[in-house]
């Protein structure tokens, strides 16, 4: 299988998936159809500066984002999940803007995966 990821690590997929191709597959497709929903649902909650709703979208993908090897968010989002209610906005704003344009970016990963692979 050919992996030509740039943000995605997909170690963890693999043994999960124990190099079931289905599987994998599988988890790709789920991944490209709930993330952009989860993006835009961050975008909309960011607008109306809805913090909790924000902490909780973060919090229900931070295992899809941990599964798919997306390490550089960990951190955001456990900062994000820990001072979100204290945190300046300005700054939980570019904090949600660096998650949107990786959680983008591991989608691009995705696509191209799926198209090489599948």
């Amino acid at each position: 299988m050919l992996w030509n990821t740039k943000i995605i690590n997909p170690q963890d997929l693999i043994n999960i998936s124990r190099g079931d191709d289905k599987i994998i597959h599988k988890y790709l497709l789920q991944f490209q159809e709930l993330i952009p929903q989860r993006i835009e649902s961050l975008k909309e909650n960011l607008k109306v500066e809805d913090r909790k709703q924000i902490r909780q979208l973060l919090h229900q993908m931070s295992p899809q984002i941990q599964f798919f090897g997306i390490m550089d968010l960990v951190k955001p989002i456990r900062r994000l999940e820990l001072d979100y209610d204290t945190m300046p906005i300005k700054e939980l704003n570019a904090l949600v803007e660096t998650v949107i344009t990786k959680l983008n970016l591991a989608l691009d990963d995705v696509h191209l995966a799926i198209k090489d692979n599948f």
